[in-house]
């Protein structure tokens, strides 16, 4: 069964999207789960997807959930687009809201588009495929996502549509878009599954965030679609909607283990741990600290921490969103954090006229918000005007008092 936009039901359940045009609202199924996909997120997706040279054919999602990657792909690229989606509730949603993309005043494409009620492994020989996006649904409660729990299978699906695929001068034009939660290991057993296809294929995996320290997506790039110097990219999506992504791109590289104490005068950083899960920090760090020695405090985890000679360097203002916190070191104070050495601490930070210093430590839950209280109100009764935070070497009691320039 074939869904037009003309005919969508508008008066389905809908959703307002944060990160989407003001009146532009989202359909979803009654038990899926609405905005699995931002329209920020899809947006930018699709605006990177257009820089790549594709031939002319369709776009084609062979899972297409509630529909929003793929009205953002036929909106922003000018295309047609098909989506398949098994759920008949799932696909009404995502012809739903192909219209309501198109009646928001992009392009007709999204008007000419078609939603099929379907298995997305079955092909259709009459269509060419410009790109073919696939988003496998995975169980919501599984903790691993492995490869075998995705549905439909990606081989299942290269099988079904390798032959419809019009192939750019670096071949088809796919991209994956996978969990987050991949290992390494899984990683590399999806390029074997490529690779049994399409035998030596470019690939650039791409990892993207939207803040809070976590990556959102995960996706693999390929053929006319992957970078042919970067096989790695890290993409930062921004608060503010009219400014653009930070991208880092770049070979995955390790963390140096080399450590020693920080020194007052130093520089402390707290990066994004979206980042540094990407491997991609070291190439950001080799960008905006250029000639710098880098030492590592901590790695893993929420927090991690390096100390560095100097400032940043930051060549767009939106690179400091990798960056959670930075200030140099105007104390060292020997003591470990507890109610009871609190006042010790306020004394120190009075010394230095903060007005405002940030717990950024590893503490016990119910602690931190008992200790950043009481450092709250002391700072607000004595006065001052500097703004810092209070970091922590691992295993070391030594806290660092760190000024915000």
């Amino acid at each position: 069964m074939e869904l037009t936009p003309s005919e969508a039901d508008l008066s389905g359940p809908t959703i307002r999207d944060s990160t989407a045009p003001e009146g532009l609202l989202f359909h979803y199924a009654d038990e899926a789960k609405p905005l699995a996909t931002p329209w920020q997120v899809a947006v930018e997706r699709a605006k990177m997807v257009r820089k790549c040279s594709l031939p002319k054919g369709i776009i084609l999602d062979p899972a297409c959930g509630s529909g929003i990657q793929l009205a953002a792909y036929c909106a922003m690229m000018s295309r047609e687009g098909i989506g398949i989606e098994l759920d008949e509730s799932t696909a009404h949603a995502a012809n739903s809201n192909l219209l309501r993309v198109s009646n928001h005043g992009y392009d007709s494409s999204l008007a000419d588009s078609r939603i099929r009620i379907g298995d997305g492994t079955i092909t259709d020989p009459t269509l060419k495929v410009a790109l073919l996006h696939l988003d496998p649904a995975r169980p919501r409660n599984s903790r691993t996502h492995g490869i075998d729990e995705m549905n439909p299978k990606l081989d299942e699906v290269f099988s079904a549509w390798k032959g419809q695929l019009i192939e750019g001068d670096l071949g088809p034009a796919i991209l994956l878009d996978l969990s987050p939660r991949l290992t390494n290991e899984q990683r590399l057993e999806v390029e074997s599954i490529v690779e049994t296809f399409w035998p030596g294929i470019g690939k650039t995996w791409v990892w993207t965030s939207r803040g809070r320290g976590r990556i959102d997506r995960l996706s693999l790039w390929l053929g006319q679609l992957s970078s042919t110097q970067n096989e790695n990219r890290f993409v930062r999506i921004p608060p503010e909607l009219k400014n653009k992504p930070v991208v880092v791109q770049g070979e995955t590289l390790p963390v140096s283990g080399h450590r020693r104490p920080p020194r007052k005068g130093e520089h402390v950083s707290i990066l994004d741990a979206a980042l540094v899960e990407s491997g991609l920090a070291t190439e950001f760090l080799n960008q905006t600290l250029p000639d710098q020695e880098i030492t590592w405090s901590v790695v893993t985890g929420r927090r991690p921490q390096i100390h560095h000679p100097s400032s940043f360097t930051f060549e767009d203002k939106n690179q400091s969103l990798l960056v959670q916190a930075t200030g140099r070191i105007v104390k060292l104070v020997h003591c470990e954090l507890t109610e009871e050495t609190i006042p010790r601490l306020v004394d120190a930070a009075i010394e230095y006229g903060f007005a405002k210093l940030t717990l950024r430590v590893s503490l016990d839950p119910e602690l931190q918000p008992r200790l950043q209280g009481s450092i709250d109100r002391q700072l607000a009764a004595r006065g001052g005007s500097h703004t810092g935070f209070v970091a922590q070497q691992p295993g070391d009691s030594m806290l660092l008092l760190c000024l915000i320039s």
